[in-house]
């Protein structure tokens, strides 16, 4: 009897150094798992001030009046003339086989205005 109480207390005592060496490695286990998480929640908070300084330099760039002092400084752009513009009839289209005098009008009006804005671009370069 004093040899099986002798083996259960030897039992006894190696399971609870078992376990408490087990606690104490899960206890590491989940300190560092915290600070991965503390890092992780840093890193998470940089990001949103970073998005938020993004988003009001975004704004800045995109304002309309800064768009357009911007354009109007290095874009030259000039209002649509009139004879910048041909009807949608003057266009030739293929599918429109028996109709050969309205295309040969259609390609005679195109020729027409290619040779107007031939003019007006000669004038243009003429007038720099």
């Amino acid at each position: 009897m004093n040899n099986t109480k002798s083996a259960a207390v030897c039992l006894w005592f190696t399971l609870t150094i078992f376990m408490a060496f087990g606690t104490f490695v899960m206890k590491n286990y989940v300190e560092d798992l915290e600070k991965e998480l503390t890092q992780i929640n840093s890193r998470i908070n940089d990001d949103v001030k970073s998005i938020h300084i993004l988003k009001a330099e975004w704004s800045h760039l995109n304002n309309p009046e800064r768009l357009r002092s911007l354009a109007s400084k290095h874009i030259a752009l000039e209002p649509v003339k009139a004879e910048q513009i041909i009807s949608y009839a003057a266009l030739p289209f293929d599918y429109e086989a028996d109709q050969t005098a309205r295309k040969l009008m259609a390609r005679r009006n195109i020729g027409e205005k290619a040779d107007q804005n031939r003019e007006l671009r000669r004038l243009a370069k003429a007038q720099r």
